[in-house]
């Protein structure tokens, strides 16, 4: 379990959260999602869940969660809805049972959308396939290929979809990664290369979608969502008590945050939701950010084009 503890850690702000805190509040009125449509891939549970819940507290005015399981959705919603009740928020929660590796689920989740009047406005991209420690070559080509479908494939038919539409607004990616794609050196992480090779995949196809895309029509914060218990703990026989788990409202404030244009300076980034935002938008990762190209993206370490790249 010290593994597991050894990869929660980070210097980049001195101060490190593990649960929400008011900078990051969806009760803030700077980062009101009034008015807007949001939709949460893996939206039914874990990290996927909080997000949506933070976006009622927003007071969103609709929030979409899609998964394959319609039960699972279905309590989801049955919480939410009680949440916006609670709170007094406006947000109506729609669901869709869907595979996003299945470009005509895709398309149908977009269509109903679109029939109901709504366009989308916020894409959170949570949906992900976990990995066992199974070697690559053990795991063999076609199963090691289910994981670039679910992180690779799903997230570039959705993202292609919400894209295409509501044309006239600017619109909000927040795409959900893992710090295990820049801790590769870890023994720990060597263990889950179809994780890290698949959601590293997916994470650099985000960071060229947001060059191609002007800011002001496309803003995208890429985030590792911390340390939070989840299936994928227990299939690795991982319980809750084992390790300081980081709390599910962290990422899911932390999303909503994304999501504002309090988070414009980390447009394509990757950003760790435990860092302090107020560090970061004054200290010394935002001069490096407003410095260095390369920095907090996925790139090769030494290069700056085809030159040396400078150092510190």
């Amino acid at each position: 379990m010290d593994a597991i503890v050894d990869l929660k850690k980070t210097d980049f702000t001195a101060t490190v959260h593990d649960t929400a805190y008011p900078a990051i509040s969806p009760t803030r009125p700077e980062l009101s999602q009034s008015g807007r449509v949001v939709l949460i891939t893996g939206g039914g549970t874990g990290i996927g869940k909080a997000i949506a819940q933070n976006f009622v507290i927003a007071s969103a005015s609709h929030v979409v969660i899609v998964g394959r399981r319609l039960q699972v959705l279905e309590a989801a919603a049955s919480e939410l809805k009680k949440k916006a009740l609670e709170v007094g928020s406006p947000s109506q929660v729609l669901t869709f049972k869907a595979d996003v590796t299945v470009k005509s689920d895709v398309v149908g989740i977009f269509d109903d959308i679109a029939s109901k009047g709504l366009l989308v406005d916020v894409l959170v991209l949570n949906a992900a396939k976990f990995a066992k420690l199974t070697p690559l070559i053990d795991l063999g080509m076609d199963e090691l290929w289910t994981h670039m479908e679910a992180n690779v494939k799903g997230p570039m038919l959705i993202a292609e979809r919400f894209l295409k539409q509501n044309l006239s607004k600017k619109k909000f990616l927040v795409n959900v990664t893992t710090a295990a794609i820049h801790q590769q050196h870890h023994p720990l992480i060597t263990t889950l290369a179809p994780y890290v090779l698949s959601k590293s995949a997916g994470t650099l196809f985000v960071q060229l979608l947001a060059r191609q895309v002007p800011q002001d029509q496309l803003q995208v914060v890429t985030m590792h969502p911390g340390t939070v218990f989840a299936d994928g703990f227990k299939d690795l026989g991982i319980t809750e008590d084992m390790v300081p788990f980081d709390q599910a409202d962290l990422p899911g404030a932390f999303a909503v945050w994304a999501a504002s244009e309090e988070a414009a300076f980390v447009h394509n980034r990757l950003v760790w939701a435990s860092w302090d935002v107020n560090e970061l938008a004054h200290g010394d990762v935002r001069k490096r950010i407003e410095q260095d190209e390369d920095y907090l993206r996925i790139s090769v370490i030494g290069f700056d084009l085809g030159k040396r790249a400078k150092r510190d």
